[in-house]
């Protein structure tokens, strides 16, 4: 791109050249810094995801989801907009630990069985706003083996990398074998 161009005009105009081509979801999101829902460095992309499962759904044609996607849409509930998920029975106490476990679980399983249709690309802009939540959730993602083939474009300003708690944790946890650049 032009020179000066600042990173996340960049992104955007990488991510448009895959809109233009196609073939690739794109799942776009963003942290912001006065924002203090969950999960904030998540939670839009999501929201574009719950809208590409909603299209799905009216088409007719989402795939079987996994088993616990009830889990997620507790920490997400954005995602019951999909009648199929709206419609989960979730059972009535689980261990939060637990539940949280199945959650990422069944967003690595849904981020795979998308992966499997088409290139799926999560971009987050401004990520060091991100949470500790945040970081947990991106670091079960990518960790081996069998992490979902997704490219996730994180963009964060450099005078912002200290105290940012989630680049703080994703650097001092990235899961060896995890491909980073």
């Amino acid at each position: 791109g032009p020179s000066g161009m600042g990173k996340s005009a960049l992104v955007q105009e990488f991510l448009d050249s895959l809109v233009a081509g196609g073939d690739a979801l794109i799942l776009r999101g963003r942290a912001y810094e006065r924002e203090s829902v969950p999960y904030k460095a998540i939670d839009g992309w999501v929201d574009a995801l719950s809208r590409h499962l909603l299209r799905l759904s009216d088409r007719g044609n989402l795939f079987r989801l996994p088993g616990d996607t009830w889990a997620l849409a507790r920490i997400f509930p954005v995602l019951r907009r999909a009648p199929e998920i709206g419609e989960m029975h979730a059972p009535l106490a689980d261990d939060p630990h637990r539940m949280r476990r199945r959650a990422f679980a069944a967003l690595r399983e849904l981020l795979a069985s998308l992966a499997e249709r088409q290139p799926v690309v999560v971009s987050v802009d401004d990520v060091h706003w991100g949470d500790a939540d945040s970081a947990a959730l991106f670091l079960d993602l990518v960790r081996p083996p069998k992490a979902p083939p997704v490219l996730f474009v994180l963009t964060y300003r450099d005078d912002q990398e200290e105290g940012s708690p989630l680049l703080a944790a994703t650097q001092a946890h990235w899961p060896p074998g995890a491909e980073v650049r």
